[in-house]
Formats: structure tokens, C-alpha cells, sequence
């Protein structure tokens, strides 16, 4: 090894301390950020072959619906309808509040600051975005000016209609992914599940079930932006969803 390639090593080993540090941990084992990185396992289907073509082929069916859909007002004002992305068999999904202005033009859920954060999040969780599910509880921009979709700081939360008008769609992504956790990031996803007007402080942390499924409730992203002290607690959070599942930190 010469004496680029070891200082290059040195630097990525720092970087890595300062990831972990950003998210609250407070010892590192620092031989393996040393030592070469074993091969994570492929994510194997949970289902055989031919279910998991059923249940791509099931996603495709219900997505074609949701962007036809005229069900609430959204309908009428969006630009895409973002259906979610990620694998048809994740152990893990994640169920934010609705599409922003960006995730509006794009058809994405969960891109910009908020997502890339997210992006983070799951891959210090050992995932990536391929492989766990992300939707939100509505599929179209909620909009304050609904008439200027190019206008932006144009969010808004859904109301309680839109979200019921809304949720048969995400009840049946959930039906057809079947996680075995399902993370709410945020307030407005977090209540319409669980159905309650309890704050997020106290709902956090905690694992709750939805349809049978654990549900673990977290803040969301934006709100790490606005607050980076929150970033400890949502990692202590997924530190409980990876034991669950039975993965290391």
C-alpha cells in the first residue's frame, strides 16, 4: 500500500467517526473502520419468486389508480402523483406526510434536504433506498395556494379528509409490500394510523402495531433540519427497529 492509498483510508476513516458522532453515538469500535468492510448479504425476497412478481405486478395495478385518482381536491391540482418507490418485499417502510413542491414535480417521494437526510438515515441502517419502501399518507402536493403549483414554501399538511380519502391507497401498498416494521416520520402520518392527537414526543420511540405490523413512530426529517439535537433521538429509534428486525448498528 503506498502512502496516497493509506492516507485516502485514514481520511474515509475519520469521516466515518464524524457520521457516527453526528448521530449521537458515543463509543466506536474504531478496528472497523480500519478494517475492510464485510459484504453486506443480498436482501433476499422473503416471498418465492412468483410472489414477489405478483406483488410488482400488484404495486403497478394500485399505482395506475392512484395517478387517475380525482378522490379529494389534490387530484385536481397536482402535477404528479408520487406513489412511492423502493422494493416490493422491504423489511422496512417508510410512511412520511405528502409530496413537497419538489417530490410534486418529480414524482418522487422524498427528495431534497428532507430526503437526502432520509437517504442518510437509512443507510446508516445498513439499507439503502432500493431496498427498504417510502410513501407518504397522501399522494399529492398538498398545496396553501393550490392554484400556483410553481410557487414555492407552498406546503402545506393534508387535512383529515384528504388523508381518509387517501389511505385505502397506502392500507393496500402495506397489504402488498407486508414490512415487518413500518417507520411514520412525522405527525400527520403517525396520527392517521394510529389514531390519536397525542404529541409526537410522546408517541416516539415507541413501537406501536398497525394491521398487525410494528409500527415505530419518529420524527421527520425536516424537523431534524430545523433541529439537529432531534437527530439522537431518531437514531435511538432506528437502533430499536434494526434489533427488532435483528440487524446490528
Amino acid at each position: 500500500m503506498n502512502q496516497s492509498e493509506y492516507l485516502k483510508i485514514i481520511k474515509l476513516a475519520k469521516t466515518a467517526v464524524n457520521e457516527y458522532k453526528n448521530w449521537g453515538e458515543e463509543e466506536i469500535v474504531t478496528e472497523q473502520l480500519v478494517q475492510p468492510k464485510k459484504q453486506e448479504p443480498s436482501l433476499k425476497p422473503s416471498k418465492n419468486i412468483e410472489q414477489d412478481k405478483n406483488a410488482e405486478q400488484l404495486l403497478e395495478e394500485l399505482k395506475k389508480k392512484v395517478v387517475n385518482c380525482q378522490k379529494c381536491g389534490l387530484g385536481a391540482t397536482r402535477l404528479n402523483a408520487v406513489f412511492g418507490s423502493g422494493s416490493p418485499y422491504a423489511d422496512i417502510m417508510f410512511v412520511g406526510e405528502g409530496p413537497g413542491f419538489q417530490e410534486d414535480h418529480k414524482g418522487q417521494p422524498f427528495i431534497g434536504r428532507a430526503g437526502d437526510l432520509l437517504t442518510k438515515i437509512i443507510e446508516a441502517m445498513h439499507y439503502t433506498r432500493e431496498t427498504v419502501y417510502i410513501a407518504n399518507i397522501v399522494k399529492c402536493h398538498p398545496m396553501k395556494d393550490s392554484s400556483n403549483p410553481e410557487l414555492r414554501s407552498n406546503d402545506r399538511p393534508p387535512t383529515p379528509q384528504e388523508m381518509a380519502a387517501c389511505q385505502p391507497y397506502l392500507d393496500e401498498q402495506i397489504k402488498i409490500i407486508n414490512p415487518k416494521v413500518i417507520i411514520t416520520l412525522g405527525a400527520s402520518s403517525t396520527r392517521a394510523l394510529l389514531k390519536t392527537e397525542d404529541l409526537m414526543s410522546n408517541l416516539r420511540g415507541k413501537f406501536q402495531e398497525y394491521n398487525g405490523i410494528k409500527l415505530m413512530p419518529t420524527y421527520h426529517p425536516a424537523a431534524l433540519l430545523r433541529n439537529p439535537n432531534l437527530k439522537k433521538d431518531v437514531w435511538q429509534d432506528m437502533k430499536k427497529v434494526m434489533a427488532f428486525i435483528g440487524k446490528k448498528a
